[in-house]
């Protein structure tokens, strides 16, 4: 089980007040449930972070916003897979 929520945060405001940079946020916490008794054997938290420059063009930035939330995801997920295989590998399981 997974419950993932995101966030976008000013970094770099310049004096007219504009966001000049941002960060897109990504947190997840997570269960690791065995099935049969439903117990939880294992569960964490993780966070994960992407800056992206702001530009005039809207499609400017809603591009890379996007890519800012692919490289977050992308992140969090080889981080979740890492730390699922180290316990899946070890004597806990």
């Amino acid at each position: 089980e997974i419950a993932v929520s995101e966030s976008i945060g000013a970094t770099l405001v310049k004096s007219t007040g504009e966001a000049a940079a941002s960060n897109y946020n990504l947190d997840a916490s997570f269960r690791l449930v065995e099935i049969k008794s439903k117990k939880v054997v294992f569960s964490g938290s993780s966070t994960a972070k992407a800056s992206f420059d702001r530009f005039q063009s809207i499609y400017s930035n809603v591009r890379a916003a996007d890519d800012a939330a692919n490289r977050a995801a992308k992140t969090m997920a080889d981080e979740l897979r890492l730390r699922v295989g180290v316990f899946l590998s070890s004597d806990k399981v």
